[in-house]
């Protein structure tokens, strides 16, 4: 891109109707309306219908809009937090089929469509349907539930527009939403249940048995929380480009509270003889100063979010205005990003552990563990974060522990013993260094892996965990500390102890793996880590590649594994295994720099595995300077305190040692009179 060529954009500016939806109580009432009715229909319920939430200008295409509501359907974890999982039972492409219901192609199996799902189709033509089941992360609160889903073309276009003009006279025009919207997605919620096949509940069926009464109610009750309260929401797209050249630099800004008149609006009135359709609420454009450097790109169509209400769902709250704002501008995001072809960046979970297992074994450690620490949790650091950050990590390491298991059959003959294996029945055991308040110790033990947890000092909880959580507090050495027979070793937010778990691991026998996950930036001498190099990609991530050189060092094979934690410091550093071969260019390297000194290439290609990989550890080491460990915070705090007190009592001595004022004015007179 030239210097002075323009940015091309499109800015996210919406339009939303919430206060004008008829559960707000802001459109006229049947008796207030202007059109004339007679008094029994005056008294009619109002009947549900679709009504305009949202619109926004946007500058891709209809391709891009189902594209994006492919993933869309995929990927609801990512757009809804409380779910964990999306399940596709079944997909179709459906075609009419007689009595206004509608069966797949291909599937006779696939049931056909209610009344009340053929309601929401509005008349609308689906060419395609998908059943998806929506798992909650808390099965045991939160319902699972499924939903109906039709993408649909409107194949009325152009027909029947003053029967369109003339239906729900009692409705605030401006709100009703478009038929003319050729691609729209509609999503039907269908089943709700609990976890419990005796609580489970069929929309439909309840619906029918109440005599379609009650339908708001059923499905108030029936959907989970984070689900809108309403009997079916779309998405839309229609293709509608710009054509006025002067339109470039318009950035469709608009100010808070305008009220926004639609294309079919502006062209009313122009002849008496034309027939009016039913409008479109679309924003209109407010003429802005753009940069010169910008160029706002032209919009090629709207999308829209519609709502099928009737009018009892009760008020929108904020709570709800906002969930619906944020699917909204999401959705515009994911298509404007399609369109410049960007593929947001994300973090890779569930590497080394299948997600189901990971959410498996969590739920049952967050059910016995959680509730019971959260509430008698004795230190003044926040429960809510740390208790649920071990939890997680221990789910974590019980699950990989679990499968390496599974996946071990060899005898360690270094060892001349099993590893852990579901045969034998061994489980692993580990150290955990820096274990702080120890809770990731205790509920390791409480799983059945016998270990041991160590800090530098002992924390209120530790007198809680019971005799069978071994804790202790002590300071290490680390260049003079090894672990012989341990399984793994863990770095959980180590400190300066982090870069010396790879290191502590490769001197230890047998094979002993480990895990870091790294926090605060310390270097092997204990100081704070130095960047001497700068952090073009943030300090973590150069400290993780710090580690990770130690790791290399260490001859091991590196993994990572981004943990599903509430901290942002969430990254697992893991050593499973070593390498195995070291060539030509190992030998060179390490007679390089200067540990091969006096030592022949042959002769260090005879050098065993092990003892390259000491030598170069060592090396590292002795480069680094001597270990030298932090002092405490109880020691701090206990230090603080001296000298606070010595301070006090140095203002306090002068004043006491100095004469009061009346000496001192008896020395004043003692002195004139002489």
């Amino acid at each position: 891109m030239k210097v002075n060529e323009p940015v091309i954009e499109h800015v996210y500016t919406p339009t939303f109707y919430f206060e004008q939806l008829p559960n707000n109580n802001r459109l006229p009432s049947p008796q207030n309306s202007a059109a004339t009715v007679d008094s029994d229909s005056a008294h009619q319920p109002r009947k549900a219908r679709w009504y305009r939430a949202a619109v926004a200008p946007v500058a891709f295409d209809e391709s891009t809009f189902w594209q994006v509501l492919e993933r869309w359907i995929l990927e609801a974890p990512s757009i809804i937090p409380p779910i964990s999982k999306v399940e596709i039972l079944q997909t179709a492409s459906i075609t009419a089929a007689g009595q206004g219901t509608t069966t797949p192609s291909e599937d006779n199996s696939y049931p056909t469509i209610s009344d009340r799902e053929l309601a929401l189709l509005d008349g609308l033509a689906p060419f395609k349907s998908v059943r998806r089941q929506l798992i909650p992360k808390r099965s045991d609160k939160d319902p699972v539930m499924q939903e109906h889903l039709f993408y649909c073309r409107d194949t009325r276009q152009g027909q029947n527009q003053d029967q369109d003009q003339n239906q729900e006279k009692d409705a605030d025009t401006s709100t009703l939403a478009d038929p003319r919207v050729p691609n729209q997605a509609i999503f039907a919620p269908v089943i709700a249940r609990t976890t419990s096949t005796t609580n489970s509940k069929d929309v439909e069926a309840d619906s029918e048995q109440e005599g379609n009464k009650d339908t708001m109610k059923i499905l108030t009750e029936m959907l989970p929380f984070y689900y809108p309260k309403v009997r079916g929401f779309r998405y839309g797209y229609r293709f509608d480009p710009e054509d006025a050249p002067e339109d470039k630099d318009d950035d469709h800004f608009q100010d808070d509270g305008e009220k926004e008149k639609n294309d079919d609006e502006d062209k009313q009135g122009q002849g008496d003889g034309e027939k009016q359709s039913a409008p479109t609420p679309v924003p209109a454009p407010k003429k802005k100063h753009t940069p010169k450097n910008r160029l706002i790109s032209q919009r090629t169509g709207w999308l829209s979010l519609d709502l099928y209400l009737k009018g009892d769902e009760g008020e929108f709250t904020d709570k709800i205005q906002y969930a619906f704002k944020e699917l909204f501008k999401k959705l515009y995001k994911w298509g404007n990003n399609t369109t410049k072809g960007f593929t947001k960046s994300r973090v890779q979970h569930d590497v080394m552990v299948p997600k189901d297992l990971y959410l498996r074994t969590y739920a049952r450690m967050k059910e016995a563990h959680a509730q019971k620490w959260v509430k008698s949790w004795p230190e003044r650091t926040d429960p809510t974060k740390f208790v649920f950050e071990d939890i997680a990590i221990a789910a974590w390491l019980v699950a990989l522990w679990e499968l390496e298991r599974k996946s071990t059959t060899a005898i360690n003959v270094d060892a001349a013993r099993s590893e852990p294996n579901e045969a034998t029945g061994r489980k692993q055991t580990f150290v955990d260094l820096g274990c702080g308040n120890g809770l990731l110790t205790h509920i390791l033990n409480e799983e059945g892996h016998r270990g041991v947890g160590i800090d530098i000092v002992s924390r209120r909880v530790w007198d809680i965990y019971g005799p069978n959580t071994e804790l202790k507090a002590e300071t290490l050495i680390p260049n003079e500390t090894v672990y012989e027979g341990v399984d793994w070793i863990i770095g959980n937010h180590a400190d300066e102890l982090a870069p010396w778990v790879p290191i502590i691991a490769s001197r230890s026998k047998p094979l002993t793996r480990f895990v870091v996950i790294p926090c605060c930036f310390f270097d092997l001498n204990g100081s704070r880590y130095q960047f001497a190099e700068g952090a073009p990609d943030g300090k973590y991530k150069a400290y993780q590649d710090y580690i990770s050189r130690v790791i290399e060092t260490c001859g091991y094979e590196l993994q990572t594994e981004v943990l599903r934690i509430p901290s942002t410091k969430n990254i697992a550093l893991v050593g499973m295994s070593r390498k195995r071969k070291y060539g030509t260019d190992e030998t060179k390297q390490l007679l390089e720099e200067g540990s091969g000194e006096g030592v022949s290439e042959d002769q260090a290609e005879e050098e065993t595995e092990r003892e390259r990989i000491r030598r170069r550890v060592d090396d590292l080491v002795n480069k680094s300077g001597m270990f030298v460990a932090r002092i405490s915070d109880k020691e701090k705090q206990a230090s603080q305190k001296v000298k606070q007190t010595a301070k006090l009592a140095k203002e306090v001595t002068p004043s006491l040692t100095q004469p009061s004022p009346s000496e001192n004015k008896n020395t004043k007179d003692a002195q004139y009179v002489k």
